[in-house]
């Protein structure tokens, strides 16, 4: 079944409204009229069957039912050295599909990105949820730089820091007892350098993906993967 993005009405919460770019996908490229039933999902956790009431400026549907939803039993937050072009896109959106609750771009002393994209990465986030039937829309934060990075990296409860130097295997990280809370940094194309490298040693552990180097946008997917298996998803009414 057809999938938008919807928030329920303040005044009713048995009402649905669409709004912003999902009212020109729903009537111009889907060509719903009332009558028309979809699957609406908030991106914080509700999705419901819905059945489109009235078109306008802003789409009003009416709830018909709840739906189990694809929920993240755990918090992975991706600290992102930000990578050259459009690889962060693909950072956003595999790392969506597989899990990752929050994209924190950060420039390191190597990255050669500069700019803050982070509205085009939110919009990313979101077609990939949708695509993906996931209930929740991960939050992406403006790029930062690498010492603001290592400050908020430094707060989290569990924090991995995924370097070619190596390190413990990332399974048996996630095996320990513990909150299902992890905070994964991943340096840019030219690696972190030395100064980094102690900076992060110091707020977090030093974690391995096995003996192959990996491309900086596929560490941070390949550890959601990780994740993803050893923690996994749910599916919750």
């Amino acid at each position: 079944m057809r999938r938008l993005r919807a928030r329920a009405d303040p005044c009713d919460p048995t009402t649905l409204l669409v709004e912003g770019r999902e009212v020109h996908h729903a009537v111009h490229v889907l060509r719903l009229h009332p009558g028309d039933r979809f699957v609406a999902f908030d991106g914080l956790g509700g999705e419901w069957e819905a059945e489109l009431v009235e078109r306008g400026p802003v789409l009003r549907a009416r709830v018909v039912r709840p739906l189990p939803a694809v929920r993240v039993p755990y918090h992975l937050t991706l600290y992102q050295g930000v990578p050259r072009g459009d690889r962060m896109d693909l950072v956003v959106r595999m790392g969506t599909e597989l899990g990752v609750s929050a994209f924190v771009p950060v420039r390191t002393r190597r990255s050669v990105a500069r700019g803050d994209r982070s509205a085009r990465w939110r919009r990313v986030a979101e077609e990939a949820a949708k695509q993906c039937r996931r209930a929740t829309v991960p939050s992406v934060e403006a790029p930062l730089e690498f010492p603001q990075a290592v400050e908020r990296f430094a707060r989290h409860a569990r924090r991995v820091v995924l370097w070619e130097g190596g390190g413990a295997p990332l399974p048996e990280v996630l095996a320990r007892p513990g909150v299902r809370e992890l905070a994964v940094f991943v340096g840019p194309e030219g690696g972190f350098d030395p100064q980094e490298v102690d900076a992060l040693q110091a707020v977090g552990e030093a974690c391995s993906l096995g003996p192959v180097v990996l491309r900086t946008e596929t560490a941070g997917v390949a550890a959601a993967a990780v994740v993803l298996a050893c923690w996994g998803f749910t599916s919750a009414a």
